[in-house]
């Protein structure tokens, strides 16, 4: 088998199926990721375009050539949606469809009124190029810190094939061509079997964009308090450890603070541990913010205990405790547990739904019973919430909320 331009088209297209394929399987396995379907959607698009080529000898050309190449700017454009998308960044419709839609414009034109190969192979080589380096420099210009790696090695192939269909710009088509693209000329052939390698390698920096985000959020996940965002204990003995062997080496201080929340336990006995989880919430935040200025380690320790490392400060230079207050009442949440957020107003009485008390149950103690057996139930709210279990007694009044207020005692640092 010779290797002519039939044949690399038949391998490239076997090589597109082949490749649309695993990504349909890898997308089974990866159903969360959005930027996975997306390139999964232009991969399987592009196999479509080329089949249209491969039809060509035994179905009308004109219009399978005007649908290939709109296939093709359709794959091309979820293709640039993919890459957004894996950045966290918002593309707008209106730039991406009418780039496509002059490529489209363009290939009718030089298909229907006036047909030239020449032409049309420039049109889709600027598509392309224009396509290729729009995805490049939003993968260099918008890489999170922790993806460099993956994002700028998919950039330089995405700059690589836009420098291939550049090159493929000036290059010339053979005079006896016609509209046939198989006869081109070996230019046009080279620029082609280089397109195929740059498409396999363009997959496989897919592919390592995914892992790498997935070992970034793993990473991170296994860094963090899932409740308040901060690091979590293993983390801040880690990273404290390295903080503190760097300030050993500089000769510079260092400040630790180890913070609680005082009287947790009553907010989490009064109003439960949603309500804890709140206040741990809001807490955290307001320690965020104010330390926000500032080069510091900040994480939970455990329970109610949060840490804080300040490199390079001393006593005079850590924050001050009253600092945390007034941001804490500023916007302290609104408590809701056992107390609150039931959907029925109780008072010193109880509930003020009708209590309805269990027919064939006996108010007195039954004769041998055990005491505090077989006595009159409690009835029981018809609405059914837990909040509304009563004994028939005045209930005692729901508890206040708990308030921000200055502890007594400052904050524990040692330097």
């Amino acid at each position: 088998m010779s290797l002519d331009f039939p044949t690399v088209a038949v391998l490239g297209y076997l090589l597109c199926l082949g490749i649309a394929l695993g990504f349909s399987l890898l997308l089974l396995v990866l159903r969360g990721q959005p930027a996975l379907r997306l390139w999964t959607a232009s991969l399987w698009l592009l196999a479509l375009s080329l089949t249209s080529v491969a039809l060509r000898a035994q179905l009308p050309g004109v219009p399978l050539v005007i649908f290939g190449n709109a296939v093709l700017a359709l794959s091309a454009v979820l293709m640039l949606y993919g890459v957004a998308h894996h950045l966290q960044r918002r593309l707008p419709a209106r730039q991406p469809a009418l780039l496509a839609g002059a490529y489209v414009a363009g290939i009718v034109v030089f298909v229907v009124p006036f047909p030239n190969l020449a032409v049309r192979l420039n049109v889709a080589s600027l598509f392309a190029v224009l396509i290729n380096s729009w995805m490049a420099w939003m993968l260099v210009r918008h890489a999170p810190r922790e993806q460099r790696t993956s994002c700028w090695l998919a950039a330089a192939i995405f700059a690589a094939e836009a420098v291939v269909y550049l090159v493929r710009l000036w290059l010339p088509v053979a005079p006896d061509a016609g509209q046939d693209i198989f006869r081109a000329g070996a230019p046009m052939f080279a620029t082609y079997l280089a397109g195929i390698f740059l498409e396999l390698a363009r997959c496989f920096a897919l592919v390592l964009l995914l892992v790498e985000k997935m070992l970034v959020d793993l990473r991170r996940a296994a860094r963090t308090d899932g409740l308040t965002g901060l690091l979590n204990r293993g983390a801040v003995l880690a990273d404290g450890q390295a903080c503190l062997q760097q300030c050993q080496r500089q000769q510079q201080p260092l400040a630790l603070l180890l913070l609680d929340v005082d009287h947790f336990k009553q907010v989490n006995d009064r109003w439960g541990h949603i309500a804890g989880d709140q206040v741990l919430h809001h807490f955290a935040t307001v320690l965020a913010s104010c330390l926000a200025t500032q080069q510091s380690l900040l994480g939970r320790y455990g329970g109610e205990e949060f840490v804080v490392l300040l490199p390079g400060a001393d006593h005079a230079q850590c924050p001050p405790t009253r600092r945390l207050h007034p941001r804490a009442a500023a916007g302290a949440p609104r408590l809701r547990g056992r107390h609150a957020g039931h959907g029925h107003h109780q008072h010193r009485g109880g509930c003020r739904h009708r209590r309805a008390r269990p027919a064939g149950l006996a108010g007195r103690r039954r004769p041998g019973a055990l005491p505090g057996q077989g006595r009159r139930p409690r009835s029981h709210c018809q609405c059914g919430a837990t909040a509304c279990l009563s004994t028939g007694r005045r209930t005692p009044p729901v508890p206040p909320v708990p308030r921000w207020s200055h502890p007594a005692r400052p904050f524990v640092m040692a330097c």
